[in-house]
Formats: C-alpha cells, sequence, structure tokens
C-alpha cells in the first residue's frame, strides 16, 4: 500500500480569507487522496473555523462535536479547512448498527486469504491524521462510550490481533459531527438520534454551527451562479430565511411575511445552503422560452417535492410569492 508521509508546513491565515498575522501547522501537499479537494467558492465562517483551528493546533485530549441542522455545513467546514492544511480525513457516516469494532477493523476474505483490515480509527490513530464520524449521534450509547479511552489518552488495543496496541500519533484527532448537541432530538425531525452517554459528551468540545448570515450566504450562492442576477440570489436567501425561520417555530423578521405570517403554520422541512444552491443552480438551467416561471419551477425540484403535506407547501409558495412578485409565478398575471 502507498504512503503519503506527512511534512509539518506552516501556512497564513489569507488562506481561509481572513488577513491577521497567524499562522496555522499544516503539511506539505501530496497526491493524498483522503485529502479533501478544495472548494474555491466555499466561505468561511469566523467563529467556527477558529475553533477549529484551535482544536487541530492542540486538542488538549477532547474530542470535537460540531452541531447543527442539516446542511449548515458541519462537514464541510472539516474537510475545507483539511483540504487547505493537506490533512488527510478518514470519514464514515454512521448508523445504529455500527459498533465499536466498525472503526477499529475487521477480518475479511481477499484473493483467497484472511486478512486484517485496519478501521478508520486505527488508520487515522496510525498516521495522526483526522477521523471524522458524521452523525455520529445515530451510533449507540454503549458503541460510542468505547471512544472515551482514546480520547482520554490511552492505548489502542486490538483484540483480533492477539491483544496489539497502536498508540496515536501527533495530529490523530477524533472529530464528529450530529444534528444534536448528544441529548437526543426534542424536534421531532431528525430520527434515530439517540441520546448520548454523559461520560461521552464530557470528553468533547462543542461547537455550535448555524446557517451563514445572509450576506454571507448571499456571497456564497453568487459564487456558484455568477450568472444569477443578484437581486434573484438575495430574494431566495431571504425566502429561505424565512422557511428557516417557521421551521424554528420563531417569527421570520422579513416584512414581505412578517405582518401576514399564520401563527398556526408549522413546517417539518428547511432551507439548507445545499437546498439553496441547487434551487438557484436549477433557476439558471430551467430559464428558457419552454418555462415561464423558473424560479418556482426549481423550488418544486429542489425543495418542495419532498414534503407530503399539501399545506406546508402551500405555505412555503406563499413565502416566495412575497418575496419575489410576479417574478414567482408570472403566469398569475395572465
Amino acid at each position: 500500500m502507498k504512503t503519503y508521509p506527512l511534512v509539518e508546513k506552516k501556512f497564513p491565515l489569507s488562506l481561509f480569507g481572513f488577513n491577521a498575522p497567524i499562522e496555522v501547522n499544516g503539511y506539505e501537499p501530496t497526491n493524498n487522496p483522503l485529502v479533501p479537494a478544495i472548494n474555491p467558492n466555499y466561505v468561511f465562517n469566523k467563529e467556527v473555523l477558529r475553533d477549529v483551528l484551535d482544536f487541530m493546533d492542540e486538542s488538549f485530549g477532547d474530542g470535537l462535536m460540531l452541531s447543527g441542522d442539516t446542511g449548515c455545513g458541519k462537514t464541510s467546514v472539516i474537510e475545507q479547512i483539511a483540504g487547505r492544511l493537506n490533512i488527510p480525513v478518514y470519514s464514515h457516516t454512521c448508523g445504529e448498527n455500527d459498533r465499536f469494532e466498525t472503526f477499529v477493523g475487521r477480518w475479511d476474505l481477499v484473493n483467497g486469504n484472511t486478512v486484517w483490515i485496519d478501521g478508520i480509527l486505527t488508520k487515522a490513530m496510525k498516521e495522526g491524521v483526522i477521523c471524522l464520524l458524521n452523525e455520529s449521534d445515530l451510533l449507540l450509547p454503549p458503541e460510542f462510550s468505547q471512544f472515551n479511552g482514546i480520547l482520554e489518552g490511552a492505548p489502542l488495543i486490538i483484540e483480533q490481533l492477539g491483544g496489539q496496541v497502536i498508540y496515536p500519533e501527533k495530529g490523530f484527532r477524533l472529530v464528529c459531527t450530529a444534528n444534536s448537541c448528544g441529548s437526543g432530538d426534542h424536534t421531532g425531525f431528525y430520527q434515530g438520534v439517540n441520546t448520548q452517554n454523559m461520560a461521552t459528551m464530557d470528553r468533547f468540545l462543542v461547537v455550535l454551527c448555524n446557517y451563514p448570515p445572509m450576506e454571507i450566504e448571499t456571497d456564497i450562492v453568487s459564487k456558484y451562479v455568477p450568472s444569477l442576477p443578484s437581486d434573484i440570489v438575495k430574494n431566495m436567501v431571504r425566502v429561505a430565511n424565512i422557511v428557516r425561520s417557521v421551521y424554528a417555530n420563531k417569527e421570520p423578521e422579513d416584512d414581505a411575511v412578517k405582518a401576514d405570517i399564520n401563527s398556526d403554520i408549522s413546517l417539518s422541512i428547511t432551507f439548507s445552503t445545499r437546498t439553496l444552491i441547487r434551487w438557484a443552480t436549477r433557476t439558471v438551467r430551467m430559464h428558457s422560452p419552454l418555462n415561464p416561471a423558473p424560479v418556482k419551477y426549481a423550488l418544486e425540484r429542489s425543495l418542495l417535492n419532498r414534503c407530503a403535506d399539501k399545506s406546508q407547501v402551500e405555505a412555503i409558495e406563499a413565502f416566495a410569492e412575497a418575496v419575489f412578485g410576479d417574478i414567482y409565478n408570472p403566469q398569475n398575471t395572465n
């Protein structure tokens, strides 16, 4: 198996879009396929960037948990930081059927021979890189708690290999993402989320992630779809934030709907930044003489068709029409 030696290197903070006389630890570039690809359109949240970089510099025996709603950038911020610092990432999306052994390794049959294959935890510890567990709150508490010893600095002991001892290399970091903070799902929107053991959560530095501020999210979408007029992008972001507010049972601050909002409306779907970019992208692609309402058409396929509740679909369409006016559904003016 090909190896990719890690050679330490300092990087300026300007690499992340911020100017300050600060250098960040990383590695010389390699061709390691586990180093995430850099997205040049990515915009960092300053507070989240600060917390993650601090953790990467020194973990103090903690794991890092990024918590927030779906699509708010929990995974992408780790990947984009790692990509710029040339840090390999071993990642896995968790499920309730995962066991601690999933991350340690397994015996498998390869070309007729029984061989041991390291799991992502073992590999990350050996190489001194990031082990990323996405949707970590889907793990069963007894399985998640088995990471406690590793976070306390204890070596990994692989019983299947006769008690082989693995000590973590210097740069090893355990990073988790979750829709909760380990205390379970109180919204009813994230099925399968488990309440984790308090002793386990006590070993994590928890960083709360939110959707970007409107001006930053507008900039993000514009970078992905530069041909879309800026006023259309701004209104898309406005609609997304209205939907997010109602989803979170908060009153929208947008004047277009603030006075007319029905207090009885509740939503079971919301706008991630990913969905917002999809809406903008599909709007541009569907703009043609054959489609007089590309904004409406793209919203349906980007978000609304996932919702089985007709009243919720009508509510979101009402928000969009209030913000966009005749642009949303020009057929209504005929």
